[in-house]
C-alpha cells in the first residue's frame, strides 16, 4: 500500500507540476505579447519607424511563439524534477527567470531606440566600468524609470501569482507539451534572419532582444571551434591576406610584406625644407550620412563641407570597426583586430609597427588630445605602447573647464570639442621645435549628446530643417533626434574655431590636417549594413598645389601607408621595408571603384562584415557594391562562398599574428631615436 501511495503522489505530483509548468509558459508569452505591444508604441513615438514596423512586430511575435515553445520544451524536464523535489523551489526560479527575461526585454528595447542597435556579445568586450559608463549614456537611474520598473514589477509577480490558480485542462496540458517539442525541429527559425529583411532596423525590430543576447553569450561561451584539417586548409590555400596580391616574406608573420606603397599625396603638395607637422582630427560618430555634399541625412557640417572644397577629399571611406575601439589601431597601425579589437589585447597586445612609433624613431614628436577618460577602451596602453610623448585627457583640465552637461543619470563623458582645442592651444603654445605628429579624438556627438548651449544648437537645427524647406511630417522625424543632429553642429562650430586660431600659428603653412569619423552614428537608423562604417577623409593644408575630389572607396587601414609614402618619397626619410600593414594605401582614383579586400570588426567580438572589390558580405549575406557606397542584395553561393574563404583565411592569420606576438620580427621593433 506504501509503495502505490507514495506511486499516486508522485504521479499527482508531475501532474500538477506540468500543470504548473504550462501555467508558467502561458503566462511568459501572455507577456512576451504585451511587451511587444509596447514596444511599438514606444519606438513609434521616440524612433523613425519603417512604414511596415507593425507588420514586422507581428512576424517577431511569430518567432517569439517558437522562441517560448523551444524554451518550454529544454526546461520542462529540470523543472519537474525540481517541482518533485521542493515545489516552492521550482516556482521561484521559474518566476524570476521570466521577471527577468521580460525586464531585460524592456531594457534592451530602451536601448535599441537609444542606439538603434541590438546589444549582443560586444557586452563581453568592456570591463564592469566600462559597461556602467555606457549604460549610464541612457540616462541612468531617473524618478520615472525606477517608477515604471516598481509598477511593471508588481505587475508582473500579480500575473504569475495568478498563473497558480487556472487549471488547465490536462488534454491543453498536454497538446501544449507535444507542440513544445515538436517546436525544436523548427528551432533555426526562433531568431529571424537577417537576409529576410530590406533594413538592419527592420530585423532588429523584429528579434526578440533578450531571446537575441542570451543566444549570442551561448555561442561566445561555447564558440565552434576550427579544427586542426580545417586550420591546415585555410593556411595553404594560397589566398593573400586583405588588400592586393602582396609579396608576404615569412609564413611565422602572416601580414609581413614588403611595402610598395606608392606615394599618391606628394604631387598635390608644395614640398618644403622642413618636415611637416602632421594634425589627425578623429571625430566622434562623423558618418557620410550627415556630412558632405550629397549626405542622404542633409550635411550639417557646412564648415567642414567648405573645407572639403579646399582640400583632398575621399567621400567614400570605411572605418573599421562600429565604434570607437578600433580606430586608433587601425588609423595608426593598420594592425589586425585579435580577438575583440587590437587594444583589447592589453598587455598581450603584439609588437606591432604604428605611425606614432615611426615617427618618434625619426625626431617626431607626439600628443594625443582627449576630452574623456584615456584609459577606456584601453587607448592610454596602446598609445603607451606605441611609445607616444604625451597623453592629454580629462585628467589635464583645470577647474576654468566644464564638462559637458551630465544627463538624468549624472553622467558625462567628459570634455566637448571647444574645450579639447582650447587646451591643446594650451599645451601648443609651450612646444619646441621639433616636428609633431598631434592626435584630436573628440567626444560630443555621442549618446546622450548633451552639450554646452544645448538650447542654442537645437534651434539651430530647427532653422536648418526650415532652410531645407522640408514638410512637417519631415521635420517630426528629424526632432526625434534633434539633440543629435545639435552636436553635429557644435562639432562644425568648434571645428570653425579651430582652424581660426590654427592659422594664427607659425607653424600652420608647415602643418598638414586629416579629418574623418570613427564612425557613423547608430541613430538615426542606419540605412544599409555597410552605412555603419562610411565616414569621410579630408586632407588639408596650406602646402596644398590644388584641392581633389576622390570617389575610390579606400579605409583607415590606408591612412598610414600612404602618409608613410608621403614622407618617404618628398622628405628622404627612411622607413622599414618589411610592414605588417593590412592596408595598401590610399586611391586617388576620382571615379567610384574598389580594390579593397578588408575585413571589420563591427563590434568588440563580432567580425562578421568583409568587403571584397565589387562585393560586401556580413554573415551569410552576399551584396554588390556600387556608386555611394550603395549595396543590393545578391544570391550567388559561389561567390559569396569563395569570399568566406578568404574571410576565414584572415581570420586564421589575425588570430595567429595577434595571439602569439606574430606581426614582425625583433629586428623590426621599436628602437629609440639617437
Amino acid at each position: 500500500m506504501k509503495i502505490e501511495h507514495r506511486t499516486k503522489l508522485l504521479k499527482d505530483k508531475l501532474i500538477l507540476g506540468t500543470q504548473r509548468f504550462m501555467g508558467f509558459n502561458l503566462a511568459f508569452l501572455l507577456l512576451v505579447f504585451l511587451v511587444r505591444i509596447y514596444e511599438y508604441i514606444y519606438l513609434r513615438f521616440t524612433i523613425t519607424l519603417p512604414p511596415e514596423a507593425f507588420k514586422l512586430e507581428i512576424f517577431g511575435f511569430c518567432h517569439d511563439i517558437l522562441m517560448v515553445l523551444n524554451l518550454a520544451a529544454l526546461l520542462f524536464f529540470p523543472f519537474l524534477l525540481l517541482y518533485v523535489i521542493a515545489k516552492p523551489l521550482a516556482s521561484l526560479i521559474a518566476g524570476v527567470l521570466i521577471i527577468f527575461f521580460i525586464f531585460a526585454e524592456i531594457g534592451l528595447i530602451q536601448y535599441l531606440r537609444a542606439t538603434s542597435l541590438l546589444l549582443g556579445t560586444d557586452l563581453f568586450g568592456y570591463t564592469f566600468k566600462e559597461v556602467y559608463e555606457i549604460a549610464s549614456t541612457g540616462g541612468g537611474f531617473s524618478a520615472s524609470s525606477v517608477t515604471t520598473f516598481l509598477v511593471g514589477l508588481i505587475l508582473l509577480v500579480i500575473l504569475l501569482r495568478l498563473s497558480r490558480y487556472v487549471k488547465l485542462n490536462i488534454f491543453i496540458v498536454a497538446f501544449f507539451l507535444i507542440i513544445s517539442f515538436i517546436s525544436l525541429l523548427f528551432r533555426q527559425y526562433t531568431k529571424p534572419k537577417a537576409g529576410q529583411f530590406n533594413s538592419e532596423l527592420a530585423f532588429n525590430l523584429v528579434a526578440n532582444k533578450a531571446y537575441h543576447i542570451l543566444t549570442a553569450t551561448y555561442l561566445y561561451v561555447y564558440p565552434d571551434d576550427y579544427t586542426e584539417e580545417a586550420l591546415f586548409s585555410y593556411f595553404y590555400t594560397g589566398i593573400s591576406s586583405p588588400g592586393k596580391s602582396f609579396e608576404y616574406l615569412n609564413v611565422e608573420y602572416p601580414f609581413l610584406r614588403k611595402d610598395e606603397t606608392p606615394d599618391i599625396l606628394g604631387k598635390y603638395f608644395n614640398i618644403g625644407d622642413k618636415k611637416p607637422n602632421l594634425v589627425f582630427l578623429i571625430v566622434e560618430s562623423l558618418g557620410r550620412a550627415y556630412s558632405g555634399e550629397g549626405a542622404y541625412l542633409s550635411s550639417f557640417t557646412s564648415f567642414l563641407d567648405s573645407l572639403e572644397t579646399r582640400s583632398l577629399y575621399w567621400e567614400n571611406v570605411v572605418s573599421t570597426a562600429g565604434r570607437t575601439f578600433e580606430v586608433l589601431p587601425s588609423v595608426f597601425g593598420s594592425m589586425p583586430y585579435g580577438k575583440s579589437g587590437f587594444a583589447e589585447l592589453g598587455n598581450d597586445m603584439p609588437d606591432g609597427m604604428s605611425l606614432i612609433s615611426l615617427l618618434k624613431e625619426r625626431g617626431y614628436e607626439s600628443r594625443f588630445f582627449y576630452g574623456g577618460d584615456a584609459v577606456f577602451d584601453n587607448m592610454k596602453m596602446f598609445l603607451t605602447r606605441q611609445h607616444i610623448d604625451y597623453i592629454v585627457d580629462e585628467s589635464s583640465f583645470g577647474p576654468e573647464y566644464k564638462k559637458m552637461p551630465a544627463n538624468s543619470g549624472n553622467f558625462t563623458w567628459g570634455y566637448g570639442e571647444k574645450d579639447i582645442f582650447k587646451k591643446a592651444f594650451e599645451v601648443l603654445a609651450k612646444v619646441g621645435e621639433k616636428p609633431r605628429l598631434d592626435i584630436y579624438l573628440t567626444l560630443a556627438m555621442h549618446d546622450p549628446y548633451r552639450i554646452p548651449d544645448q538650447d542654442y544648437y537645437e534651434k539651430k537645427v530647427e532653422e536648418k530643417l526650415t532652410f531645407l524647406n522640408y514638410s512637417e511630417a519631415k521635420k517630426l522625424d528629424y526632432r526625434k533626434y534633434i539633440a543629435n543632429y545639435a552636436t553635429v553642429l557644435y562639432f562644425n562650430d568648434a571645428l570653425r574655431s579651430f582652424f581660426k586660431e590654427y592659422q594664427k600659428r607659425d607653424d600652420f603653412g608647415n602643418t598638414i590636417f586629416f579629418i574623418t569619423g570613427d564612425h557613423r552614428m547608430s541613430s538615426p537608423p542606419i540605412s544599409t549594413q555597410i552605412d555603419r562604417f562610411h565616414v569621410p577623409l579630408v586632407i588639408y593644408s596650406p602646402m596644398l598645389r590644388k584641392p581633389a575630389k576622390f570617389s575610390s572607396v579606400v579605409s583607415h587601414l590606408d591612412f598610414t601607408p600612404s602618409v608613410v609614402a608621403f614622407l618617404k618619397k618628398n622628405y628622404k626619410m627612411s622607413f622599414p621595408a618589411s610592414v605588417p600593414w593590412l592596408g595598401q594605401g590610399l586611391d586617388s582614383v576620382q571615379v567610384f571603384r574598389n580594390s579593397r579586400s578588408m575585413p571589420f570588426i563591427r563590434t568588440k567580438n563580432e567580425i562578421i562584415d568583409y568587403l571584397d572589390q565589387d562585393y560586401f558580405i556580413v554573415n551569410d549575406q552576399l551584396f554588390k557594391l556600387s556608386e555611394g557606397l550603395e549595396i543590393d542584395k545578391l544570391t550567388d553561393e559561389k561567390k559569396l562562398m569563395d569570399i568566406q574563404r578568404k574571410f576565414e583565411k584572415f581570420k586564421t592569420d589575425n588570430l595567429k599574428a595577434c595571439l602569439n606576438n606574430k606581426l614582425i620580427p625583433d629586428s623590426l621593433k621599436f628602437r629609440l631615436p639617437n
